[in-house]
């Protein structure tokens, strides 16, 4: 069963992985255009954030983060709680 997570905790994942500071992580923030994620450090988050959450994603639905909010709202669609 998934866990809760929270806002906070997917952005200090993204900023580790990414290598950017974690304010700049912003819901809005595009992970490539903005952030200059590149497409291996993208697949790392989402295997990450799989494993801690213990879930699993369809390609589909990791192609649609394009964001931190896209993030939260696919995992929110699984019916996952993401706090603030």
């Amino acid at each position: 069963m998934p866990q809760e997570t929270s806002a906070t905790r997917l952005r200090a994942l993204a900023a580790e992985i990414f290598d950017v500071p974690a304010e700049e992580i912003t819901d809005g923030a595009a992970f490539y255009e903005d952030l200059g994620v590149d497409s291996l450090q993208k697949v790392d988050f989402v295997v990450r954030m799989e494993r801690q959450l213990g879930l699993r994603l369809t390609d589909d639905e990791a192609a649609g983060m394009r964001d931190l909010g896209g993030a939260i709202a696919v995992l929110r669609s699984r019916g996952l709680s993401v706090g603030p």
